[in-house]
């Protein structure tokens, strides 16, 4: 399974084709010469992958905070869905 961090790699370049010497952990949406537009295409496009979605507020994410940040709300997502099984 491709970890959140890879498929954020891989829609980067091959969707919005920036380079891979740009893309790393440390790198923000500002050094990936990212505009607002882009990043919200991008937040539509991991919501649709992952089923969760970067807050809109925070656009100051590194790509590793931000890949640290969704795995842990679509941990959260999952186990509330669960949950919610679970119960029925």
């Amino acid at each position: 399974m491709e970890s959140v961090y890879d498929v954020m790699v891989r829609q980067l370049t091959e969707h919005f084709g920036v380079p891979q010497e740009l893309i790393g952990p440390d790198a923000t949406f500002e050094d990936m010469e990212f505009d607002s537009l882009a990043q919200v295409e991008l937040a539509t496009m991991l919501e649709d992958t992952l089923g969760v979605s970067l807050p809109e507020e925070r656009r100051d994410f590194t790509l590793g905070e931000a890949a640290a940040y969704l795995e842990r709300a679509a941990g959260c997502a999952g186990a509330r869905a669960a949950l919610v099984e679970a119960a029925l």
